[in-house]
């Protein structure tokens, strides 16, 4: 069953941000209980690591605790409660207060495939004498997104030995020694657990490359939060309440520092980290070192390609945003001509949905030293606000040098210059004294072939800014063949969701042309429409003819050129 809303502090950190609409469409795919038909049974009780959170009420403490055990420890006694093994729990003392009703948070973590799943709800029991001592009842469970997911192997405890060493000692203290410290900086994954009273508690992960995490005194550390889901469960936890555990584990040495104080978010922080828009500082009240606690090991195979410099250089407000290296970080095969490509930048850029980035790529085969192409940028959510994650959506044509060899050769990791960001062909503008998003009442939208791109990235930003109730979509969109289409089920979803969007598809072999008189009885209101052209040059032309002569005003119509 779905769970479609977010508690005050969530939606507090969502308005700062601007993610409210993105989020909100996200919350369909919060549930209530796990899914064996999906798998999430089996994914749970294959994990040899997992992390859960816990919320000492007497001490108002939050703990971070990992769980280091072998398949099997976790287990889905049914789709409402998961049993916790007391065979993994480093740390038995927290057992004292976990009591029934106290707040859970369980994160199943496969580092070598990077998926996560978050698993939100409270104790149901605390048997201390049971094979599976902890039973956390399941409130609200949520895929997370695995974009910071530094990817390791595990290598599972060998020769006999138990996953955690029974002989490994902790040291309690309330501020951080010179090799807590040392420790501390080589990191480059956190757990933190957050807690919204009478919410719960919840469970969650931050990469990055070593270093990302700062020590800003022996009683505090800080670091960057980069661009994730928009949904904020941990930020919003802040708002609504201060307390958090963090907890850090060396994947070399099976050693673990834990932590509990008071988080806060920076939402106007100095700038210092690269694809950040905020930080959160945690200030520590206590910590539990443990050296050698597990004898698991992991060998890490790569970082995450999302994963920002780490140089400590403010490079987020020099003055110029371009030229910057955009690294390849994604490829998703949208159809059999059609790939999106997601580049990853150091610096965040701010622009409008429906406009193109400029990229410089040198030295292809067949090619000049230097070739320069442009393609509409067609993911938007934090486009407003400034992001460092730039979708491009590329169609093979005949050809074509530089989309072919994208299509044929380009691989994760690789790196091309991004000149700029420019265009005119978007419907969103931003008020210069409110900085607040601006869409008009009557939105035409009409697109061939791939020239749906800038289309689609409005659409997306309606949803993504939360101006869907401002405006009444009309979208056209013709396609040689059903083959061809891409995103047709994110529209028709959107069609369904948004309160006034027609969204209408044409396969020109088997509908024919789009002809005046079929423009007309498509489009309503012809006086007031702002329409946004793009597709071939011909289909530019007649298009603009048709609309002319149905009533929209000739400065009321906009195109894009794309070659196909």
């Amino acid at each position: 069953m779905p769970v479609s809303t977010y508690h005050s502090g969530e939606l507090t950190a969502q308005n700062k941000a601007g993610t409210k609409g993105v989020a909100a469409e996200l919350a369909a795919g919060k549930r209530s209980a796990l899914s064996f038909a999906s798998g999430h049974d089996v994914f749970l009780a294959a994990q040899s690591f997992a992390v859960l959170t816990s919320v000492d009420v007497k001490s108002e403490s939050v703990w971070v605790t990992p769980l280091f055990g072998k398949p099997g420890d976790l287990a889905a006694i049914s789709q409402k409660q998961i049993a916790i093994s007391r065979d993994c729990i480093p740390n038995l003392d927290i057992l004292n207060f976990i009591e029934a009703g106290i707040p859970l948070s369980l994160l199943g973590i496969d580092l070598n495939r990077r998926m996560r799943h978050r698993i939100n709800g409270y104790a149901a029991t605390a048997q201390n004498n049971a094979k599976h001592s902890v039973a956390l009842q399941v409130d609200e469970y949520t895929p997370n997104c695995p974009k910071y997911i530094n990817r390791r192997n595990i290598i599972p405890a060998s020769g006999g030995m138990p996953a955690l060493n029974k002989n490994a000692r902790a040291e309690t203290r309330t501020k951080l020694s010179e090799d807590d410290q040392k420790f501390v900086r080589n990191m480059d994954t956190l757990w933190i657990g957050s807690y919204a009273p009478g919410i719960g508690a919840d469970s969650n992960h931050r990469g990055g490359k070593p270093g990302f995490i700062r020590v800003v005194s022996p009683s505090s550390i800080e670091w960057p939060e980069y661009r994730g889901n928009g949904m904020f469960f941990t930020s919003g936890n802040l708002e609504s309440y201060d307390r958090a555990g963090v907890t850090l584990v060396d994947f070399d040495t099976g050693s673990m520092i834990q932590m509990t104080g008071r988080a806060t978010v920076d939402w106007e922080h100095d700038g210092r980290y690269e694809g950040a828009s905020r930080k959160i500082v945690f200030h520590i009240t206590s910590l539990v070192r443990t050296n050698e606690v597990t004898n698991h090991r992991w060998q890490r195979l790569d970082y995450s390609p999302y994963n920002p410099a780490v140089s400590g250089v403010d490079i987020t407000k020099s003055e110029s945003d371009f030229p910057q290296v955009a690294t390849l970080a994604k490829i998703v095969d949208e159809n059999a001509s059609i790939k999106t490509f997601r580049f990853v930048v150091p610096r965040r850029i701010t622009f409008l949905p429906g406009q193109y980035a400029t990229f410089e790529f040198a030295n292809l085969r067949g090619g000049e030293p230097i070739e320069v192409r442009t393609w509409t940028l067609s993911e938007t959510p934090n486009s407003i606000n400034g992001d460092n994650t730039l979708d491009i959506t590329v169609k093979r044509i005949p050809n074509g040098l530089v989309t072919n060899w994208l299509h044929d050769h380009a691989k994760i990791g690789m790196e091309v210059k991004l000149l700029g960001i420019q265009g005119e062909m978007t419907a969103l503008t931003v008020d210069e004294n409110t900085q607040i998003p601006t869409v008009p009442e009557h939105l035409l939208l009409l697109s061939a072939g791939i020239g749906i791109t800038p289309n689609l990235a409005m659409v997306r930003g309606i949803g993504a800014f939360s101006l869907q109730h401002k405006t009444k979509i009309t979208m056209i969109h013709i396609e040689r063949s059903e083959q061809n289409l891409i995103a047709q089920s994110e529209l028709l979803r959107r069609s369904m969701e948004y309160p006034h969007f027609n969204y209408t598809t044409l396969i020109s072999h088997r509908d024919g042309r789009l002809t005046k008189e079929s423009l007309a009885g498509l489009v309503a209101n012809a006086a007031y429409q702002h329409a946004y052209i793009c597709g071939p040059a011909q289909f530019m032309r007649d298009m603009t003819e048709h609309l002319v002569d149905i009533g929209v005003p000739v400065e009321q119509i906009f195109t894009e050129s794309f070659t196909f």
